[in-house]
């Protein structure tokens, strides 16, 4: 009898023990657990409680990924009339600061991969927008003046926007890609009398925009971030990426011995049928000249071939500006990064470049720039 009491005391002290020890065991957090200081919040959580503030937030926009979400409020009177930008994320009790923004916000923008935002406010007829890092909140030094909001790239590394300029009573429309981490924007489009709104950039490359004429008509149209080329040579390419591209069997000749309208002194390199021309001060290739029977074109035209395999592959694709010395630039194409490409065809003395005809053979290609060409398009 002895030995069965002390068995049944054995067990609820066993029993005792083990219901002790699942009370040590952890379990998950729960939102409101007494075992964490922060309540954790759900996307439908932050949503709500933005929404109960009514008027008082607004522009609010969440990450690709659903766990951030970036609102305006309207800031206090010590604020001097300034609003604020906030980040929340899913998890945390509390949103971050970004920092104090101008009531004329237009709105912001994240890349795809919820890494980055912009903030876009109102410049005079435009906006600036500054890049944000989500994780640190630290802003890209560099912040593009704009025509309508930026479009991130699928891959979020970059932005494209139109933008524009007056200059000495003309206005400019330009359409310009900025590369996180770069120190200035590139064009691809830069026209007088246009301007360029910028509406996508899909995963196959294509930019999608709306072209505005100074008549005001609309035409939408698609483009691609590309350089173009020949043998492989982009106008501001380094002198590295040239003899990568070249070779070094050159001849180089300093900068003050050349003579035109380049924007800065160049150094000329000779090749076997290239000529080159680099800044001085950009280190970048600003026009290529070219007679080699080996060149070729990034859309396949080399030396020797008809004027009309040259229109067909071009013409589809870009247009052959007038210039501001008048008349219809035949043979010359304005194409991406704001150049121009230039075919000089086998024409006979007295010949203009209205006189092209199909059967006509290339002779020269230049890739430049058209105020190197002493024009304006």
């Amino acid at each position: 009898m002895a030995k069965k009491t002390l068995g049944s005391l054995m067990g609820v002290l066993l029993v005792g023990l083990l219901v002790f020890l699942a009370g040590c065991t952890p379990t998950p957090s729960e939102p409101g657990d007494n075992n964490q200081n922060e309540e954790v919040f759900t996307k439908e959580e932050i949503q709500a409680a933005l929404s109960s503030k009514g008027d008082e937030v607004f522009k609010i926009i969440w990450s690709p990924d659903d766990k951030m979400a970036l609102y305006i409020q309207a800031g206090k009177p010590e604020k001097e009339g300034m609003d604020e930008a906030y980040l929340w994320k899913v998890g945390e009790e509390d949103p971050k600061s970004v920092r104090d923004v101008s009531p004329t916000t237009h709105g912001f923008a994240w890349s795809p991969d919820s890494k980055y935002f912009l903030i876009s406010e109102k410049l005079g007829e435009g906006a600036i927008n500054s890049i944000v890092k989500a994780d640190t909140l630290q802003e890209e030094t560099y912040k593009p003046k704009s025509f309508g909001i930026p479009v991130w790239n699928p891959d979020s590394s970059a932005i494209a926007y139109g933008n524009e300029s007056h200059e000495y009573g003309d206005s400019w429309g330009f359409l310009e890609v900025y590369t996180l981490g770069q120190e200035e924007s590139e064009y691809i489009w830069k026209t007088r009398g246009y301007l360029y709104k910028v509406e996508y950039w899909d995963k196959e490359g294509n930019i999608g925009y709306t072209e505005i004429n100074d008549q005001g008509k609309e035409t939408k149209k698609t483009t691609k971030n590309i350089k173009p080329s020949i043998s492989g040579v982009h106008l501001g390419d380094s002198k590295a990426q040239v003899e990568a591209a070249l070779g070094k069997d050159y001849k180089e000749t300093p900068p003050g011995e050349e003579v035109g309208h380049f924007p800065e002194q160049v150094f000329r390199w000779d090749y076997d049928g290239y000529r080159i021309f680099i800044g001085a001060e950009s280190g970048g290739v600003l026009e290529l000249n070219v007679t080699s029977p080996q060149a070729e074109t990034n859309l396949g035209i080399k030396m020797g071939d008809t004027a009309a395999a040259v229109f067909e592959a071009y013409r589809p694709k870009y247009i052959e500006p007038e210039s501001i010395h008048g008349g219809k630039l035949y043979g010359i194409f304005k194409v991406e990064g704001a150049a121009a490409m230039f075919f000089s065809f086998d024409l006979k003395e007295g010949q203009t470049l209205e006189d092209i005809k199909p059967e006509n053979k290339v002779e020269r290609i230049i890739l430049t720039y058209p105020g190197i060409m002493d024009d304006s398009f």
